[in-house]
C-alpha cells in the first residue's frame, strides 16, 4: 500500500502529465480565433473582425503564404489597407515581405445585378465602429447639409467604391428598412451633426445586427442578407484561387452553404 507521501507524489506527477498534454495539444492546434475556411486546397478564406489582429498558428500561416505566393491575396470592401485586423497582423507583414501579390479588394471583382445594387447600402450599418464610418463622413460635411445629402455625397467613402449608387437607391433602402416606429428616410432629412449621425447609424446597426442576427428578424437584416448572399455566392462559385481576407461572419454562412468546416473559429462561436 502506498504511503500518503508517495500517493501525493504520484498524484502531482499525474497532474503534471495532464498539463503537459494540454500544452502539447494547444501547440499542435491550428490557431485561428476568427476562423479559416478552405474552399479547396488553393482557395482560402481568412476570417477577421475588422479590428483585432488576426492570430494564426505557424502551420496555417505557412500554408496561407504558399497559396498567396502562387495565386495572390485579396482584401475586402475598400481594400486591405483599411482593415485594422489585417494590417496589424503578422500574416500581413509576412505577405508584404514575400513574393505574394496583393490583387486588391475581392468586392471589386463581383458583378452585381443592377436590381440588387441598392442592397449594398447595408454597408453603412455594418461594422461602423471598426470602419470609423461616422468620422469619415463627418470629415466631408461643409455645414447645413442633411444626413441624406451627406450620405449621397460620400457613397464611395463609406460604401463600395465605384458601385454607382444613387440618391434613389439610398431612399429606397432607407424606406424599406424602416420599422418599429423608426422612419429612416424621414430621419435622414435632419441636419447632420456628429451626434445625430451617430444615433442614426447606431439605430440602423441595432436593427440590422441584433443578438439573433443570423435569424434576420428585422427588415434591415433581410436587406443585408441579400447583399451578403451576392458576395458569399461569388466567393464560393466564381472567385479564383487565392487567399481572401473576409469578415468572420461570412465564414459561418459559407460553411453552411458548402458543408466545409471552419478551422478553430472559437471567437465566432465555433466549438472545437
Amino acid at each position: 500500500m502506498l504511503c500518503l507521501k508517495e500517493y501525493i507524489l504520484n498524484l502531482n506527477i499525474f497532474i503534471t502529465m495532464i498539463k503537459l498534454t494540454d500544452i502539447l495539444k494547444e501547440a499542435l492546434r491550428n490557431e485561428a480565433p476568427y476562423g479559416v475556411l478552405f474552399l479547396n486546397s488553393n482557395k482560402i478564406l481568412v476570417g477577421d473582425n475588422h479590428m483585432d489582429p488576426i492570430l494564426l498558428s505557424k502551420d496555417l500561416q505557412d500554408t496561407i503564404l504558399k497559396v498567396a505566393i502562387k495565386y495572390g491575396y485579396y482584401g475586402e470592401g475598400s481594400g486591405i489597407e483599411y482593415n485594422k485586423a489585417v494590417i496589424r497582423s503578422e500574416i500581413y507583414n509576412t505577405l508584404k515581405n514575400s513574393e505574394a501579390n496583393y490583387l486588391g479588394s475581392w468586392d471589386d471583382k463581383i458583378e452585381i445585378p443592377n436590381s440588387e445594387k441598392y442592397s449594398y447600402v447595408a454597408v453603412l450599418f455594418s461594422n461602423p465602429y471598426e470602419n470609423d464610418t461616422v468620422e469619415k463622413i463627418m470629415n466631408e460635411v461643409d455645414g447645413g447639409e442633411t444626413i441624406f445629402d451627406t450620405l449621397v455625397k460620400t457613397f464611395d467613402l463609406w460604401g463600395q467604391p465605384g458601385l454607382g449608387l444613387t440618391a434613389a437607391d439610398l431612399k429606397r433602402f432607407l424606406q424599406e428598412m424602416s420599422e418599429k416606429g423608426i422612419d429612416f428616410y424621414d430621419w435622414s432629412q435632419k441636419i447632420i451633426s456628429h451626434a445625430e449621425l451617430q444615433s442614426f447609424i447606431d439605430a440602423g446597426e441595432d436593427l440590422m445586427w441584433p443578438d439573433n442576427w443570423q435569424e434576420y428578424p428585422n427588415k434591415a437584416g433581410k436587406l443585408a442578407r441579400r447583399e451578403t448572399l451576392i458576395r458569399d455566392n461569388w466567393l464560393i462559385q466564381k472567385a479564383p484561387n487565392g487567399v481572401y481576407f473576409i469578415g468572420a461572419g461570412h465564414l459561418l454562412d459559407i460553411s453552411k452553404m458548402t458543408g466545409k468546416g471552419i478551422i478553430d473559429g472559437h471567437s465566432i462561436g465555433i466549438v472545437d
